[in-house]
């Protein structure tokens, strides 16, 4: 139903954000919409972006590089290239300790470490992790202290390493699960994943060993969410991929509202890939099919 109402309403070119489903006062206010570098390099096809206060930075993916931008009075500023040998594809972007930032190459399967100085550091190589001893990490993220969190398929389980690399922990996925995609900490550091393929969210708090359902029977909100980011409020963003929009939720995982729409125009989506938050309540979408970088205002 909410993808034949998004199919008529863009007909109609309707403009401005879709906010048929809020069920708060919520807003999403659109800020600036980024296509290129600083040389004016065209973007293409953009499947990650990672924020600081200050900065953010983008995974170029189909050119093969990062774009790391200054972010300025709520504006993407300059643009400066990252080009490595070891980098192809990046897909999932991360901030984490002394201004570095790890990079999810698609094709190596690496985690590639990328200096405050746009420099290769290394690889992610995590130590002392218990069997099975290969690790497919599909998404990450990192918390305020440093430590690393993976979302490892293939061992079905959710790794935790301190800001050297070394396992502290692990959670197994929730029995029953689909396909989890993604991963995110809140202030309080509880873990939250995203099953994309049942539309859950599962909490672990820190001191938890097990996942327990946070949010489930999200079907009518949204179709194939394949992002998570948590604010300091404690609310929870789901870039919903498939079905063109960001669903938000409140602390104890009830339904919020439902925001943005399929499209071209500024404040629109086409295949949005991830979105994190920026300082001064902003939020960064990586617009994957529309080749850009968009600035919402959370309001």
């Amino acid at each position: 139903m909410i993808r034949t109402i998004r199919i008529v309403a863009f007909l109609l070119a309707t403009v401005g954000t879709y906010n048929a489903h809020a069920a708060t006062a919520v807003k999403f206010k659109p800020l600036g919409v980024t296509n290129q570098d600083s040389k004016n390099v065209p973007l293409k096809n953009p499947e990650g972006v990672a924020c600081s206060p200050t900065e953010v930075l983008a995974s170029d993916t189909g050119n093969g590089r990062l774009i790391r931008y200054s972010l300025v009075n709520e504006e993407l500023k300059n643009g400066i290239e990252i080009k490595l040998s070891q980098i192809t594809y990046p897909l999932r972007v991360r901030f984490a300790a002394k201004g570095e930032a790890l990079v999810l190459d698609g094709k190596s399967r690496k985690i590639v470490r990328v200096a405050a100085d746009n420099t290769f550091v290394g690889y992610l190589e995590p130590q002392n992790v218990p069997a099975p001893a290969n690790i497919e990490t599909r998404s990450l993220t990192v918390d305020a202290k440093g430590n690393i969190y993976l979302v490892d398929i293939l061992g079905e389980r959710l790794l935790v390493l301190d800001p050297a690399g070394i396992f502290t922990r692990q959670i197994p996925f929730p029995a029953d699960f689909g396909y989890i995609s993604d991963v995110a900490v809140d202030q309080q550091g509880a873990i939250l994943i995203l099953d994309s393929m049942k539309e859950q969210v599962f909490r672990a708090a820190s001191s938890e060993n097990s996942f327990k359902v946070m949010a489930k029977d999200l079907q009518n909100y949204l179709y194939f969410a394949v992002s998570i980011e948590t604010d300091s409020q404690g609310r929870v963003y789901l870039v919903d991929q498939h079905d063109n929009g960001v669903v938000l939720l409140g602390q104890d995982g009830t339904f919020l509202g439902r925001y943005l729409n399929f499209g071209w125009k500024p404040g629109q989506v086409f295949y949005p890939a991830q979105g994190c938050l920026a300082g001064n309540d902003i939020f960064v979408i990586a617009d994957r099919d529309n080749s850009r970088i968009q600035l919402f205002k959370i309001q």
